[in-house]
């Protein structure tokens, strides 16, 4: 399993535990998360969107007092059917675990993308220059 854990958290920091790779960093890894069983993240739009869009399975657990994540990329998400989200809070060990058997059980049922959706954001970009 790999762990990756961002500029915010010191791989160091992180225990080492039999079965698990940390790194602080990984190039391309929007690969790592198209190809991945399932994954815990941040609630950043960015990760969050990417494992939407390539229909994995995916628990979010949004920064406390961050408005951007709690709200808007909670709504979007939502409106999506993409992930499960989780409060810090209730992210003990146990209750996570039981939260990733169950994403690694569930069949991805998210809404589908729309395919010209790029063409209509090149379009609106293109007026503008």
């Amino acid at each position: 399993m790999l762990i990756v854990a961002g500029p915010r958290i010191d791989p160091s920091s992180l225990r080492p535990q039999e079965g698990l790779e940390v790194r602080g960093f990984v190039p391309d890894l929007h690969a790592h998360l198209a190809a991945c069983d399932a994954a815990v993240v941040q609630g950043g739009l960015a990760t969050t969107m990417e494992l939407r869009a390539n229909r994995r399975p995916f628990i979010y657990v949004p920064l406390e007092h961050h408005y951007e994540q709690l709200v808007h990329v909670d709504q979007r998400l939502r409106r999506h059917h993409a992930g499960r989200c989780m409060r810090f809070a209730d992210s003990e060990p146990e209750p996570l675990a039981q939260a990733i058997v169950e994403q690694l059980a569930t069949q991805t049922n998210y809404r589908p993308l729309d395919p010209h959706a790029a063409t209509r954001a090149a379009g609106l970009i293109a007026e503008l220059l």
